[in-house]
């Protein structure tokens, strides 16, 4: 595993593929986040459907740890080296082939995981805004199970809540766009034909992730998405 790192190829390699993971969770969490808009029934059950995978929701739970710290070790790595490589730091610097978002990749990480402790916090782990998280609704066919809906909905009502995940999503938004791009470059997709067309589907499709998960906190603050009461 060690000798994985000491290579630079494969290290880009590691990261490429530990970012495709967060790439396809980012994709498929918003599509379950979107069973919001259908209501408080279909997003209980979605959140319970969750649960019931017991052994299975732990393994992706694993997967998504390990690639997570995978894909920040390489990201260190990659940047530590970056570094040796240049020991005298240029007079002015004069960046030609990299973008502003692959120059903040290191502090929208930070962002990313503080976030994600945060997004942990409150939704998973229940110790802010605990509140929510003892909240229980009855679906239709008579199980009680955990009130999600209240939970996300009540707590994007608090405005600071709300700004706080907007301002998360965009560092995401900046993140994912270059995640994209060197995902594919770094898989064998790298060629001066391709590399603009890449770029340019990799900021849209990252832009389209980003402002779903705005779409969110953005319906409940203006009124689309409200609390039914129905505990």
């Amino acid at each position: 595993m060690i000798g994985i790192f000491r290579s630079t190829i494969l290290t880009k390699i590691a990261m490429a593929l530990s970012g495709l993971i967060w790439i396809g969770f980012s994709i498929a969490h918003l599509s379950g986040h979107f069973l919001l808009f259908a209501g408080q029934e279909a997003y209980n059950a979605y959140g319970q459907g969750l649960k019931d995978l017991g052994p299975l929701l732990w393994l992706g739970r694993i997967i998504f740890i390990i690639s997570f710290l995978l894909h920040s070790f390489s990201g260190i790595l990659l940047l530590s080296r970056n570094k040796e490589a240049r020991p005298v730091q240029y007079k002015a610097k004069k960046p030609i082939v990299s973008t502003p978002q692959s120059r903040m990749m290191a502090l929208t990480g930070i962002l990313l995981f503080t976030f994600m402790v945060y997004h942990l916090a409150h939704f998973t782990w229940g110790v802010v805004h605990a509140e929510y998280s003892h909240l229980t609704y009855t679906l239709s066919d008579g199980r009680e199970v955990h009130d999600v809906y209240t939970m996300v909905i009540g707590s994007y009502q608090n405005v600071f809540v709300c700004l706080a995940y907007v301002l998360f999503m965009l560092g995401f938004g900046i993140h994912l766009s270059h995640a994209i791009a060197s995902v594919v470059q770094t898989l064998g997709f790298n060629h001066p034909m391709y590399n603009s067309l890449v770029k340019k589907v990799a900021n849209g499709l990252s832009t389209i992730i980003i402002l779903g998960y705005i779409s969110i906190p953005a319906s409940v603050m203006l009124g689309v998405l409200k609390l039914t009461g129905g505990h």
